[in-house]
């Protein structure tokens, strides 16, 4: 039952999704997808993934979360460049893009976030009708 509904959700709001089994893989904007699993009848479990070429992971297929934790890794590591290339060259500004790239980091980690929780938030909403 609850996998019709979401189904009708999804065909009402003209999402791109396919379906296999017991779960549906809806593709969003920018190479995210959200895969919605149906095995336990009591619940539905959703889970994101970022594919293709996305703004955070390159070409790297990752989960949401890890996304979000090899981005604080190569943050550190390439602040760490940068200071160190800033001390090595006096009249060359590495902080500046340094903070470009938290700033890209930072924007398209909350495009994503926010993509993911009000596709969720949508699908909670409709299947409790």
């Amino acid at each position: 039952m609850e996998k019709e509904k979401v189904l009708k959700f999804l065909d009402k709001y003209n999402y791109n999704y396919s379906e296999k089994n017991n779960s549906i893989v809806v593709n969003l904007e920018l190479a995210q997808q959200v895969k919605i699993e149906f095995n336990d009848p009591n619940k539905i479990v959703m889970k994101d993934k970022l594919v293709g070429w996305n703004f955070l992971t390159g070409m790297i297929k990752m989960s949401f979360k890890n996304a979000l934790i090899y981005n604080f890794v190569g943050t550190i590591i390439f602040g760490i460049f940068c200071l160190y290339a800033e001390k090595m060259k006096n009249d060359t500004n590495f902080i500046a893009l340094f903070l470009v790239f938290i700033t890209w980091i930072v924007l398209f980690a909350g495009f994503y976030l926010i993509k993911l929780e009000n596709f969720k938030s949508q699908i909670i909403n409709w299947t409790k009708e």
